[in-house]
C-alpha cells in the first residue's frame, strides 16, 4: 500500500487568491500539491515568491506546508517551510484530530461603528478573507461587544477588511442592516465560523426586507437557496416600537428568483406591510428575524429549471440536489484539506505563495495518498 494514491484532481484559481478546499478521502497520509502554471515561469517576487510544489504528511503542524519556490533574481529552485497558510485538515463534523476548528479561537476587538454595515475594530485580521459576488470570505460571530448586543451571535460575512485594523459586517451593496444598530460597541471579541450546519438546506437570519410587490430579501451570509425552494418567516414582534414587518411573521412563501448569494425574492406583496426593522440596541433583547426552509413549489421549480442548483460563490453546494430536488435535505459534510494562500517561509522571512495558488488563473493539481505505516 505505501504511495497509493487515494484521490487527486485539479482546479483554477479565481480572481481573487483565497484558501481553498478540497475533498479528501478519509485516512489519507500525504498530499501533494503542484502548481503547474507556475511551474512553467520564471521566479517572481510579487505576490509574494511563488511556491510551484507543496508537501503535507500527517504529524504536521496544522497549516504548515513544506515548499519548493523560484528565486526572483537567479530563478533557482528553493525548499522552505511555511508555519501557516499551508496544509490544514477540514471536517464540519469536528470529530477529526488537527482538523480547522468548526469555530475559531476568539480574537479581540475593540468597537463595533453604528452603521448599517459596521465596522469592527481589531489589532489581529489574521487569515480574515472580504466576501464579494464571487468569493466565499470569512463568515464571523462577534461576542461581548458592549451595548451593541445587537450583532452578537449571529454569523455575518465580512467586507472591507483592513490589515490589523478592522473588518466590516455583511458585505457592500448586498446585505447591510435595514436600520443602523443604535448603539457603538465597546470591548468584545470576534471568533471565525468555518463551516455551516451540516444539513441543506439551512436557516437564515434576515438582515433587511423591501416594501415591494415582490418582496426582495437580504441575508446575513450567503443562502444558498434556488427558485422555487418554500420558505417560512419568522419575524419576532419587538417589545418595544416600532415593529418590523410581523404582518410576515409565520408566513409562507415561494422563492421566486436569486437576486444574488445575498439576496432572493419571493412571492409576497409587502409594499403595505410596516417597514422591516433590525432589532436596536434599545430594544434588546429580543430574538432575530429569520426564514427556514420548509419545502419545494414544484410548479415553480419546473417553470425555471435552469436555476434549481443550490451554489454559492458561483459552486453547487456539496451532495445537494438539483431541479425540483433541490430542496431535498442531505448531509453537506465532508472530509477535506484547507490550502492557504501562503505565509512567511522559516528561512526566507518573507511571504512565499501558497498551495491555494499564486494569482488568478493558476492551474494547479493536487494527489492524496496512504502509506503502508499509517499515520501518527
Amino acid at each position: 500500500m505505501d504511495g497509493t494514491i487515494l484521490s487527486q484532481g485539479r482546479f483554477v484559481v479565481p480572481a481573487t487568491v483565497v484558501n481553498q478546499v478540497i475533498a479528501v478521502p478519509s485516512g489519507l497520509d500525504w498530499l501533494e500539491v503542484r502548481n503547474y502554471t507556475q511551474t512553467g515561469v520564471a521566479g517572481q517576487a510579487a505576490p509574494g515568491s511563488r511556491g510551484y510544489s507543496f508537501f503535507w504528511q500527517r504529524g504536521m503542524p496544522a497549516g504548515s506546508a513544506m515548499v519548493s519556490y523560484k528565486t526572483a533574481v537567479t530563478n533557482a529552485s528553493t525548499d522552505d517551510l511555511i508555519l501557516s497558510g499551508g496544509f490544514t485538515l477540514y471536517d464540519p463534523s469536528g470529530q477529526s484530530a488537527g482538523a480547522l476548528p468548526l469555530i475559531g479561537l476568539a480574537v479581540a476587538a475593540t468597537a463595533s461603528s453604528n452603521a448599517t454595515s459596521p465596522v469592527v475594530l481589531t489589532a489581529n485580521t489574521a487569515g480574515l478573507v472580504a466576501s464579494t459576488g464571487s468569493v466565499r470570505g470569512s463568515v464571523v460571530r462577534l461576542r461581548g461587544m458592549g451595548a451593541q448586543q445587537n450583532t452578537q451571535g449571529v454569523d455575518f460575512a465580512i467586507d472591507a477588511v483592513v490589515a490589523n485594523t478592522s473588518f466590516t459586517l455583511t458585505v457592500a451593496g448586498l446585505n447591510a442592516l435595514a436600520n443602523i444598530p443604535g448603539g457603538v460597541g465597546g470591548n468584545g471579541f470576534y471568533q471565525v465560523v468555518n463551516a455551516d450546519p451540516l444539513f441543506y438546506p439551512r436557516h437564515r437570519f434576515i438582515t433587511n426586507i423591501t416594501q415591494a410587490a415582490n418582496a426582495n430579501v437580504s441575508t446575513s451570509v450567503q443562502h444558498g437557496f434556488t427558485p422555487g425552494q418554500r420558505i417560512r418567516f419568522s419575524i419576532p414582534s419587538l417589545v418595544i416600537a416600532p415593529f418590523g414587518m410581523v404582518e410576515l411573521d409565520d408566513v409562507e412563501a415561494t422563492i421566486l428568483s436569486v437576486v444574488n448569494d445575498f439576496n432572493f425574492t419571493v412571492n409576497v406583496d409587502t409594499s403595505a406591510f410596516s417597514l422591516f426593522v433590525w432589532p436596536a440596541v434599545a430594544q434588546m433583547p429580543a430574538s432575530f428575524p429569520i426564514v427556514v426552509p420548509v419545502g419545494e413549489d414544484t410548479a415553480a421549480a419546473l417553470a425555471i429549471p435552469a436555476s434549481q442548483v443550490p451554489t454559492i460563490g458561483g459552486l453547487k453546494i456539496n451532495a445537494t440536489q438539483s431541479g425540483i430536488l433541490a430542496d431535498s435535505t442531505v448531509n453537506t459534510g465532508f472530509l477535506g484539506m484547507v490550502l492557504g494562500t501562503g505565509a512567511a517561509g522559516a528561512v526566507l522571512a518573507t511571504a512565499i505563495t501558497g498551495p491555494a495558488g499564486a494569482v488568478a488563473g493558476d492551474v494547479v493539481y493536487w494527489k492524496a495518498g496512504k502509506s503502508s505505516l499509517g499515520g501518527l
